[in-house]
């Protein structure tokens, strides 16, 4: 039986290459689902560093309301999932905080109620899911007794530290509005009256 040298020759370097293409294809492979892998860790490191921090805000709310006018507090919250410390609050729009004061803001009322954002008022801790407050000031039915013209807006910065020293001082700016917080629209229900349903025999 004569064998054919040449086509055997040729088969073998067919099924050379075929197993140097699929050792390839399965190099490719790896290599994509390594790349995937890295990319999936990243992500979640990302992700995780960016959960893993105190988030302050703040928040003026309503501490008492009634029908001559409307006494605020200012709320300051941390969000985050570790404490914050070293909390300060500071305006940035001087000029929208000027606007925004009413009638009633002496010197007496301003030295009370703005006194959240002097340089010494420092916050030393909060807790994760903890919350502050102070006074800030109020919204009366006779304007020359309004601390704050109602629905005013101003900007302030809130800069603080996290439970292991990183500071974050880049934060968005925190907006705050002189606004009633039991009721976005102002109306609220009063005393509901009864009514008498007459019923038929």
């Amino acid at each position: 039986m004569r064998v054919n040298w040449f086509l055997l020759l040729l088969r073998l370097r067919k099924r050379a290459i075929m197993g140097v293409y699929a050792d390839l294809l399965n190099l490719a492979v790896a290599a994509v689902a390594l790349v995937v892998s890295a990319v999936a860790l990243g992500f979640s490191i990302f992700f995780w560093y960016r959960q893993f921090r105190p988030i302050v805000t703040a928040m003026v709310e309503t501490h008492h309301g009634g029908t001559e006018g409307i006494a605020y507090d200012l709320v300051i919250l941390n969000s985050g999932s570790i404490p914050a410390k070293n909390i300060r609050l500071l305006v940035t729009d001087q000029a929208a905080l000027r606007a925004a004061l009413g009638a009633g803001a002496n010197d007496e009322n301003k030295g009370r109620w703005l006194a959240c954002f002097e340089p010494s008022s420092v916050i030393r801790l909060l807790q994760n899911g903890a919350r502050t407050s102070c006074s800030f000031g109020l919204t009366h039915r006779d304007p020359r007794q309004s601390f704050w013209i109602a629905q005013a807006e101003f900007l302030i910065q809130i800069e603080y530290e996290g439970w292991f020293g990183e500071k974050y001082r880049r934060d968005r700016p925190n907006m705050l509005q002189i606004a009633d917080s039991e009721s976005f629209t102002g109306g609220m229900w009063g005393p509901v009256k009864t009514v008498a349903v007459s019923r038929r025999a």
